[in-house]
């Protein structure tokens, strides 16, 4: 038996918002490199803060990923 659905509303506590943050951006990280291994995937993920700190994740090169970004644009 899973955990139940999360209500999907702000925190409105600052403190308590940024630890969800912090956690759930972990969470998220780990996923990602987690697919990329598991499925030989090309995995790219960007994240921004609310403050406008930047935190990503790259399963190969910057420069292959961002190359194949482009290719996908043209499509």
């Amino acid at each position: 038996m899973g955990r139940g659905r999360v209500e999907l509303k702000r925190i409105e506590n600052k403190i308590n918002r940024q630890v969800t943050f912090a956690k759930r951006r972990n969470g998220l990280l780990k996923k990602a490199y987690e697919l990329s291994v598991l499925c030989d995937a090309e995995v790219a993920l960007i994240i921004f803060s609310n403050r406008g700190k930047l935190y990503e994740f790259c399963s190969s090169s910057r420069s292959a990923t961002a190359s194949h970004k482009k290719k996908i644009a043209l499509i």
